[in-house]
């Protein structure tokens, strides 16, 4: 497979965009590179990981486990552009699928970030599966998961310079 050539002008507009965005030049090259490709089954499959709260209700219970999350910024509107989270469900997500959401990505010219769901996949915060490691798998801990990860994302998001102190990033949630 060969490796396309990319001309040094626009090597100097990535690193300029990036410098703008606070977004890295080799994550935005590496987002070009893997979009050329628009015929996969996925527009990303690579793995951002979250410390999420285990047990969001106990005020003593500290413990945190990874989940995964994906992220596709290819179609984002810098600074204003809208966010949209698409829970994966209850089962392993692999990435964020080319599928209905990058019309939309494109209509809006929106970030499409997807969270996978606790004790799914690889953000299971046990390695054995026992009634006493599932009582923290409910729909109201799946719930504050989503919440919990929102006001991750958009405090510590590549486009967090842009943003007034008092703006909020547009989200809008499907699955």
């Amino acid at each position: 497979m060969t490796q396309p050539v990319v001309p040094i002008g626009l090597l100097f507009m990535i690193s300029m965009f990036g410098a703008c965005t606070g977004l890295s030049t080799s994550r935005i090259f590496e987002h070009m590179l893997i979009k050329s490709n628009s015929t996969s089954k996925y527009l990303t499959k690579d793995a951002l990981w979250f410390n999420q709260t285990l047990d969001h209700f106990s005020p003593f219970d500290h413990r945190k486990f990874g989940q995964r999350y994906y992220e596709y910024l290819d179609e984002f509107r810098v600074p204003d552009g809208p966010i949209f989270l698409k829970i994966c469900g209850e089962s392993a997500c692999g990435g964020i699928q080319n599928d209905y959401i990058s019309v939309l990505a494109k209509k809006f010219r929106a970030a499409v970030v997807t969270l996978e769901h606790r004790y799914y996949g690889k953000s299971s915060p046990f390695k054995s599966l026992t009634t006493k490691n599932l009582q923290f798998l409910s729909s109201k801990q799946a719930l504050f998961d989503l919440a919990a990860f929102r006001q991750y994302y958009q405090a510590s998001s590549a486009f967090i310079s842009f943003r007034k102190s008092d703006r909020k990033d547009q989200w809008s949630i499907t699955g």
